[in-house]
């Protein structure tokens, strides 16, 4: 009988010490209100409603080097992040093709001025400069407004063509310089070009002959010595 007793005080006890864990662990956390600021007309447009985007219209990561959070969004953008620790998270927000800057959120305390102490959120753009966004995101009625930065891209056009830029080319460069030096060639007369040419066979001639008699000078000097 004593024994079944001190198990149940222990269990009591261990019951107690859970519910006392569980209760500082929640008021150690807070919840975490945003919004996605999407293109109003994004919102009137027909592919809002569509089937697939019942499913999941998009999702919100916020991490650090504890925690990871993954949560969807609704229809209009507006999530919510439940029992968010205190500290300091990087935000990165998803839906469909649109683009939102990467998020800064700090979740701390602030000083009330009377002993006491308030949660405070700081959230801001992680761009530069770092600029502060709307909202305390502490409430629905005050969430913390992601605003919306471009689309992504997935075609990309294919590059005209610049006859500017073609002419810039090297090898066109190079191409169009032979075909006018062929073309100025053919500008003198025939007669002048053979006469050249003939005075050029007999340079070349003129030159193997005194090289070669040079070699012989040089043979018959070493034989004679």
């Amino acid at each position: 009988m004593l024994r079944l007793t001190r198990l149940g005080l222990g269990a009591a006890l261990l019951l107690v010490l859970v519910a006392v864990l569980s209760v500082s662990a929640e008021e150690g956390t807070v919840t975490y209100y945003g919004q996605l600021r999407l293109p109003p007309t994004y919102l009137r447009h027909p592919d809002c409603f569509e089937a697939l985007n019942d499913i999941q219209p998009g999702s919100v990561l916020m991490y650090n080097g504890q925690h990871r959070f993954v949560v969807p969004t609704a229809r209009d953008g507006s999530f919510c992040v439940y029992k968010l620790p205190y500290g300091t998270y990087i935000l990165q927000a998803e839906y469909h093709y649109f683009v939102f800057p990467t998020v800064r959120v700090e979740v701390m305390y602030r000083d009330t001025g009377d002993d006491q102490k308030e949660t405070f959120i700081r959230t801001s753009a992680n761009d530069y400069p770092v600029r502060h966004l709307e909202g305390s995101g502490l409430d629905e009625e005050s969430p913390a407004v992601i605003p919306f930065s471009g689309y992504h891209s997935y075609y990309v056009p294919r590059q005209q063509m610049d006859i500017v830029s073609l002419l810039k080319n090297p090898m066109v460069i190079m191409l169009l310089v032979s075909v006018s030096l062929m073309g100025l060639m053919k500008l003198f007369p025939e007669e002048e070009i053979r006469e050249s040419q003939k005075m050029t066979r007999e340079w070349q001639k003129k030159l193997v002959k005194s090289v070669s008699t040079d070699k012989t000078g040089a043979k018959l000097q070493t034989i004679t010595k």
